[in-house]
């Protein structure tokens, strides 16, 4: 190769990487704008109740905002203050027995993909067995914006 390829390709990698670093910092700056005056939607408040079962906790979601809302995760604090994020499964059945991996992947990818609209409710289970010596009351739901919700125990 000639000098002149080699620096046409470095470049176009530096220049895709300051257009990705400006998309993102934009990206940053406008979205509470946005939000503001409603053209992009923010998460919250939401309200999340669990219910414990003898093989699973069911958890239900309920949206109180404006907007639609995007959960990313659920996490609960283990013994020694390990950080575990249970898998949500979207019925009892599947809470109660075990999952493949692949499958597994589906349910998060579904629980991450699928949004709550304003005064829904989503409803979420877990495997109570896999989180042995989990602290209840650490039990929280991160949501897109990187905000964590409380969970309410019943």
């Amino acid at each position: 190769m000639d000098p002149l390829t080699i620096i046409a390709i470095v470049a176009g990698i530096i220049l895709a990487g300051v257009v990705s670093f400006i998309d993102d910092a934009f990206e940053k700056m406008l979205n509470p704008i946005f939000r503001l005056v409603g053209l992009k939607s923010s998460t919250g408040p939401l309200d999340i109740i669990a219910k414990n079962h003898d093989q699973f906790i069911e958890l239900t979601i309920t949206n109180n905002g404006k907007g639609k809302a995007m959960l990313a995760a659920i996490q609960v604090l283990v013994k020694n203050g390990q950080k575990k994020y249970p898998l949500p499964c979207t019925s009892e059945i599947e809470a109660k027995g075990e999952v493949a991996e692949k499958k597994e992947k589906e349910l998060r990818k579904y629980f991450s993909s699928e949004k709550i609209n304003p005064r829904s409710q989503k409803i979420v289970y877990l495997n109570s067995a896999k989180l042995n010596g989990y602290d209840p009351h650490s039990l929280t739901v991160l949501d897109m914006d990187a905000k964590y919700w409380s969970v309410t125990i019943e």
